[in-house]
């Protein structure tokens, strides 16, 4: 085996084991946990349960919706976490609600120490007995969703 043959296998093997040790370093470890609906109460100027809002109709509140991210990510690309939320068109005593559907995107540079970060997406509260809900988290070998079936009441 001549020299030139011998540093080629050499070469070979090492870019494989770099290659190797690499993708399972940086392989991250980050999940979504879950969904929660709260409600920012303005009149009250703090955050509650949809029972404990000072208005029943609706009005005066904003949908914040609560995802948590499971993991740690330590990636050069930011990681994105998309969130969705529609209701269908509907009839109620109240009258007639229209479909209606919200989408945000927000980008997660860092996530917290702790293994858990949850971020909040504040949106319009518009009263449906319907509430699709779905957290899309993407980035570098990351990819899941998670979803919630909800509702908006508000009293009729």
């Amino acid at each position: 085996m001549s020299s030139r043959t011998k540093l080629r296998s050499l070469l070979v093997g090492g870019v494989l084991l770099l290659s190797s040790t690499a993708g399972s370093a940086s392989a991250p470890s980050v999940s979504l946990g879950g969904v929660e609906l709260r409600v920012f109460d303005r009149q009250k100027g703090s955050i509650v349960t949809v029972e404990e809002a000072s208005d029943p109709y609706g009005m005066n509140v904003d949908a914040l919706l609560l995802v948590k991210v499971q993991g740690k990510y330590e990636g050069d690309k930011p990681l994105k976490l998309k969130l969705v939320v529609s209701a269908p068109k509907e009839e109620s005593e109240a009258g007639e609600r229209r479909a209606w559907k919200v989408t945000q995107t927000r980008e997660l540079h860092v996530l917290a120490e702790g293994g858990v970060t949850v971020v909040p997406f504040l949106m319009p509260y518009e009263c449906s007995s319907t509430v699709k809900v779905v957290a899309t988290l993407s980035g570098p070998g990351v990819n899941g969703s998670k979803k919630l079936d909800t509702a908006f009441p508000c009293a009729e």
